[in-house]
């Protein structure tokens, strides 16, 4: 996740894509369920065609930030076809992260990078696997197509954690301390899985110092839950306090002192941010305020990983 990008130029302005919320637009109820659909699809696509976070796909410049790499197609126990997609479903089992290096054989970088690999499982293998990977290999070869990454630039690195989300992609060779920061909290993890998963994400911000809690969690809890989100939204709940990245990654400088929801649409751009007691209804309509002040400037790039 990336503080919030400028606005384009000529865009509207609000304050979640930086300036002053426009007006809220005056729709019938029965329209808004479709409305909102309209706007995630859009941003689906966009994420498609991206790759992931306003990135190219990496057949066209590979992203050094998590979601370039994001998979062609949904990874579930009937499509772990390869040695290494079952080697990360048993790390994820058991609670570690998968470092995956797509390499070609007898290539300077790449082979440099695989003594990095070496190294670093040495000091960091409690808690990740390290997992080097020939694109020319026919055993893998469903998962280089998975990733895209059979034109990308070698060697290449995905750090998954242990939900499956990738969280980094180095475009290049790398040192153990690169490959050592890569580790993200439980919750930006969850969140990033989320929106991996082309869903809405509604991070609650809350706990012992911030004021409205009960109002705010079931107003987004309600929310997440309302049919005109179809099923494909999700709630993360946080410790503003305990989540320093999460804040950083979003733009958020200073610790709330309201409980606070965050609206997070596919692929990662921050579009709302409620804090205080609210309600339902309030949310969705800031959701569709944004959305509609916004278009699809509002989806590239914004609260997603680095």
């Amino acid at each position: 996740m990336v503080p919030i990008s400028k606005v384009r130029p000529g865009a509207p302005k609000n304050r979640e894509c930086g300036g002053e919320m426009m007006a809220e637009p005056r729709m019938r109820r029965e329209n808004v369920r479709w409305f909102v659909w309209g706007a995630l699809a859009l941003a689906a696509l966009i994420l498609v065609w991206a790759g992931g976070w306003g990135k190219r796909p990496p057949s066209a410049k590979a992203s050094s930030r998590a979601g370039a790499m994001e998979p062609s197609r949904a990874a579930s126990p009937n499509t772990l076809a390869t040695p290494t997609e079952r080697a990360i479903a048993r790390a994820g089992r058991d609670g570690k992260y998968s470092f995956v290096l797509f390499y070609r054989p007898r290539e300077q970088a790449s082979e440099a990078m695989k003594d990095t690999f070496r190294r670093a499982n040495g000091k960091l293998g409690a808690k990740a696997v390290f997992l080097p990977v020939d694109i020319g290999a026919k055993a893998e070869a469903a998962l280089v197509e998975k990733y895209r990454v059979r034109q990308a630039p070698l060697p290449l690195t995905l750090v998954m954690a242990p939900n499956g989300a990738v969280v980094r992609a180095f475009t290049k060779a790398v040192d153990e301390k690169a490959l050592g920061e890569s580790f993200v909290s439980a919750k930006v993890a969850e969140a990033l899985g989320a929106l991996q998963a082309r869903k809405l994400v509604a991070v609650c911000l809350q706990g012992a110092g911030t004021r409205h809690n009960a109002e705010s969690k079931q107003a987004a809890q309600q929310f997440i839950a309302d049919a005109r989100l179809g099923g494909q939204a999700v709630l993360v709940m946080a410790d503003p306090r305990k989540e320093a990245d999460l804040l950083k990654r979003c733009g958020i400088t200073s610790l709330p002192l309201e409980s606070t929801v965050l609206m997070i649409v596919p692929p990662g751009r921050l579009v709302a941010r409620v804090a205080g007691a609210t309600t339902k209804d309030a949310l969705m309509a800031k959701l569709v305020t944004a959305l509609a002040s916004c278009g699809p400037g509002c989806s590239p790039g914004g609260c997603a990983p680095r």
